[in-house]
């Protein structure tokens, strides 16, 4: 399983952020959000400038639900990489998810005030 090599690197050479990053995507991909989650942040603490880091702590925290905290997070990796279409649209997408999740998208924000 790639969780294991990943994990096995970690502990080889627990400073490189890439591999926090790979295995976090792993977690993601077998629906464990909070390993993936775990595994984004450790990869955000040793490369805090890198756009990649802040894509994968979004995508652990989209597939918990916390749509806020999940475009924020996408929001600093725009920051980070303007240029980057994927951290613009998962940030939309989250904004979005988070709107329809909470019951505030537009259609009910105009019913609610007839």
């Amino acid at each position: 399983m790639a969780v294991d090599a990943y994990t096995q690197a970690i502990d080889f050479d627990p400073t490189d952020g890439i591999l926090y990053s790979n295995r976090s995507l792993c977690w993601i991909r077998l629906g464990q959000a909070e390993h993936a989650l775990s595994d984004a942040k450790a990869c955000r603490q040793l490369r805090p400038d890198w756009a990649k880091a802040c894509f994968r702590e979004g995508a652990a925290l989209r597939l918990l639900q916390r749509f806020e905290d999940a475009a924020n997070a996408f929001y600093e990796g725009v920051q980070i990489d303007p240029e980057s279409m994927e951290l613009a649209t998962a940030f939309r997408e989250a904004v979005e998810a988070g709107r329809k999740f909470h019951g505030t998208n537009k259609k009910n924000s105009q019913s609610s005030r007839s």
